[in-house]
């Protein structure tokens, strides 16, 4: 009995230190770092595109297989249309296990803590570039997160913009005229279908575990396979096209 407790307090200790390095060192940190290449590429674009990767938020935009795509369609769009355009990444928590831990709190509460931080960034950005153009787009958690921040802008709202894929059905969603939001039929994370999820969930570790032994290194997500939770340009391109030459 003794050992289960010392087993539990353990874990229960680092969440707790988790949480509170998530709060009071990283998020500060990755702000300012944010803020810096934000403004920089202010210097020099008419639109800023933040990307937002899904799962974790720690994909680089290189490595997102699934989103780059999107991303670089979006800014050839721009391009296409005389605008200068840079793309910015923010990266909701680092890759290790204490970081993901501590944003755990984040992904439970809808981003509340980190999407006020950002979103005053964006403000004071726009404040002093009224001129500029931002754009939110994320991909799954990161839909969720862009459409936190959203929800959070107050000022200079006319000039932010956000592109959301595949948000979960559990988060709140925020809805204005300045946000396209894209779920596909079949996506069952988008959707809220219980049994799927569940089904997904139970089947993850072994396919993990078989592909990893295996020599694929595969994350936990990439594991659950959920149905309908990709998507490509031949899907939503049209509607994104048609979005960014209404709003921008």
């Amino acid at each position: 009995m003794k050992k289960y407790k010392i087993i539990i307090f353990s874990i229960l200790g680092i969440i707790v230190i988790s949480s509170f390095w998530f709060s009071f060192f990283f998020l500060n940190k990755n702000i300012n770092i944010f803020e810096k290449d934000l403004f920089e590429a202010g210097e020099s674009s008419d639109v800023v595109i933040v990307f937002n990767s899904g799962g974790w938020g720690t994909v680089s935009l290189e490595k997102a297989k699934d989103f780059n795509p999107i991303i670089n369609e979006i800014k050839r769009i721009l391009e296409d249309n005389n605008y200068k355009v840079s793309i910015v990444e923010y990266h909701r928590t680092e890759e290790n296990l204490i970081a993901k831990l501590g944003s755990l709190k984040e992904i439970i509460f809808n981003f509340s803590q980190s999407s006020n931080f950002l979103a005053e960034k964006i403000e004071s950005f726009i404040s002093n570039n009224p001129e500029r153009k931002i754009i939110m787009a994320g991909l799954s958690n990161g839909a969720s997160f862009a459409n936190s921040v959203m929800s959070k802008i107050e000022k200079n709202m006319d000039n932010v913009f956000s592109i959301e894929l595949g948000a979960p059905f559990a988060n709140y969603r925020e809805t204005n005229k300045n946000i396209l939001e894209l779920n596909n039929e079949t996506d069952f994370l988008a959707n809220g279908d219980i049994k799927e999820l569940s089904f997904s969930v139970i089947k993850a570790p072994f396919v993990w575990l078989y592909d990893n032994i295996r020599g694929e290194s595969i994350s936990f997500f990439e594991a659950m396979s959920i149905k309908g939770h990709n998507y490509d340009w031949q899907e939503v391109g049209q509607e994104i096209s048609s979005f960014i030459k209404e709003k921008i």
